[in-house]
Parts: structure tokens; sequence; C-alpha cells
């Protein structure tokens, strides 16, 4: 792309039509994203390290009652729950599909802990398993219908009784994300790119499906070479997630405020949802 195709680029931009997320899995990106995770300076990739603990002490007390378990851990990033929890006495794996995070997780696994390399929609889950994590605002990023396939394996790799916790994109933190003023900002490296750049970024949303799609233009400074990302972020209130597991198999739904139990601050952007897989009956 060139600075031409900005100037005429589309201005009713469709959902998930011109990518369906950042390229997480591009080796160079997911090595300045591990950087991201790994900082404890902010929350935006993953937590900080006082935060996840406060969390691991709620799933392990609260989801899994002090029990040890078989955990899935999908979308894992660097491992930053999987092996907490696994340091509890669980039993972990995890699936990501940004090769950085798996190679960090990996390097760092406690013996009870393992990992998968691999897109959740095309990854086998196998089975047994007491709990399934699909944490921080990863589903919302999903197609519904990749949705409801991953929450389908999901509920499949269950034992019956098991659980599966979600952590949900509050609805009004989606439509406030598709609601951004344009905005750029220029750097000598940073995450899209490790060379002095411009990033363009716009958003939009979508009130009839309730989506926000985010647009970024990287222009690097040396050649004027255009790279164009999109991301779409689907909102989804509670009363459409409970139908959606329903849907896909699960019962006994049950919804929290947050990951440690505790009622919701202004600075919360998640809900929590916990489903059990039906007891098999003779």
């Amino acid at each position: 792309m060139n600075l031409r195709d900005i100037i005429v680029r589309k201005m009713d931009l469709q959902p998930w039509t011109e990518g369906e997320k950042i390229p997480w899995n591009e080796p160079d990106f997911s090595r300045r994203m591990l950087k991201e995770h790994l900082t404890q300076q902010h929350d935006a990739a993953s937590r900080r390290t006082v935060r996840i603990k406060k969390h691991i002490e709620w799933i392990d007390r609260v989801i899994l009652a002090g029990s040890p378990s078989q955990i899935l851990d999908l979308g894992c990033g660097p491992g930053l729950y999987a092996a907490r929890l696994a340091a509890r006495g669980h039993s972990c794996r995890g699936i990501d599909f940004s090769p950085a995070s798996i190679e960090y997780a990996v390097k760092h696994a406690p013996e009870n802990c393992s990992y998968t390399f691999g897109d959740v929609r095309a990854t086998e889950f196998g089975s047994g398993y007491d709990l399934v994590m699909f944490i921080f605002g990863e589903l919302n990023v999903f197609k519904p219908a990749d949705i409801r396939l991953i929450l389908q394996k999901a509920c499949a790799a269950l034992k019956p009784g098991g659980k599966i916790l979600l952590e949900i994109h509050l609805p009004e933190v989606v439509e406030q994300m598709g609601n951004q003023p344009s905005t750029w900002y220029s750097a000598e490296s940073g995450l899209f790119s490790a060379a002095p750049h411009l990033c363009l970024m716009e958003t939009f949303w979508d009130e009839a499906n309730t989506i926000a799609t985010e647009r970024f233009f990287i222009i690097d400074a040396a050649s004027g070479e255009v790279t164009r990302y999109a991301a779409s972020t689907q909102a989804y209130n509670q009363a459409q997630i409970t139908s959606m597991l329903r849907e896909t198999g699960y019962g006994e739904i049950a919804f929290s405020h947050t990951l440690t139990g505790q009622p919701a601050s202004e600075a919360d952007e998640f809900f929590v949802v916990s489903a059990s897989r039906p007891l098999e009956t003779a």
C-alpha cells in the first residue's frame, strides 16, 4: 500500500473485512508483543503480576474449590495464568497462536504445565478437563460462528460437571472502542514496527450488530510504505452470552463482576461468567 491508498480508503468499513485481528502470529510482531505481555507498566496486553495473583487465588478457591484439577487455558499468551495455577498443584495446558509467547511459556513451564502453538479454532483440545479458561476478552475478537465452534469444542473437552470460565468485554466498553476519534502517533520503534514509523488509527461502530472495528495504517519512515491492519470486537450482553452457552451445551450459568469476585469498579472493562457441562445421566 501507499499514501494514495489511505486517501481513497473505504469509510464504510465492515467488520472483519480487512483482517480479523492484529498479527499476533507473525514472529517479529509476536516478539514485540511479548514485551508488552511481560511489562509491569500497564495492563494492556496482559495484567500486571499483582492483579494476576489475585485472579489466581479466586479461581483456585472459588471456581476449583481448592481441588487439584485439569485446566485448559485458551489464548494463554506467555502462560502467566497457567504457570501460576500449575504452581498450586493443578495440571495445565495452554493454547495460543503467538509463537514468541508460546516459546516463553514453554521455557518457564513447571513440570505439570504444557503448551501448544495453534489457533484455538483449529487446534484439538483433548478431553478430561475440570476447567476451560477463555479470559481477558478473547471471546469478543472472534466472529460469532467461530465463538460457537470454540464453545462447543470446550464443552466436549470438559468432564461432566466441569466448568468453562469466560471474561467478556462489557458492551459499553466495546461501543466506546468503536467510537474513538481518529488519532496518530510517531515512534522510533513500537508494537507494529521495529523501525521508525507513523501509526494512523481510526475506528468504526456497527450499531446494528454491536461490533467495533479498529483500523491501523503503519507508514514506514524510510520508504513511505504503508501496511494496514484491522481488528473487530463483538459486544455481547449477559442475555446473549446465556443464550449462546445454552445453545452450545452448557448449564448452571453464573455471572460475576470480576475475576476476584469483588464488585466492579469504574475502571473494570469486563464481566465474568462460568458455566458447567451437564452431568451425564443414565
